[in-house]
């Protein structure tokens, strides 16, 4: 018993690789590279993609708030985005659809995009919404 012990805190003072990321780590190494995490309107010129939180906002809504669903649909976008799967018609106006993420990060595992969705449902609720964006009455 105390060797499997001293085994696992060994163990955890070694680096990891690719399935020790967290979700935040998945977006900064991924996601950032086309989408702002939060909208900033003095940088509107500079965007490439829709902002995350907004992103999450409407996928929020789209699937009633359900965590489950929401990964689901956030996962399923990203591996094969298609316009008819779209929760933001707007931005799909203004963006395009983005590419299937395994075309620029075919290293991004289905547990990835898993951690980075639970990330964005548990990153993005109302309360940090942009104050205008609240009073619009955007839902979580």
């Amino acid at each position: 018993m105390k060797a499997a012990f001293l085994i696992l805190v060994l163990l955890a003072g070694l680096p990891v690789t690719g399935w020790a990321k967290d979700g935040q780590a998945v977006f900064d190494a991924a996601c950032a590279t086309c989408h702002f995490k939060h909208r900033d309107p003095a940088r509107r010129d500079e965007m490439v993609a829709p902002p995350m939180d907004m992103m999450a906002v409407h996928v929020r809504d789209a699937v009633g708030g359900q965590r489950a669903a929401f990964v689901a649909r956030v996962v399923d976008f990203i591996k094969a985005p298609a316009e008819a799967k779209a929760v933001d018609a707007m931005a799909v106006s203004r963006f395009g659809l983005m590419p299937a993420i395994g075309d620029s990060f075919p290293e991004l595992t289905d547990d990835d995009l898993r951690l980075v969705a639970n990330w964005m449902f548990d990153t993005f609720a109302q309360s940090q919404l942009p104050p205008a964006d609240q009073r619009r009455g955007m839902q979580p």
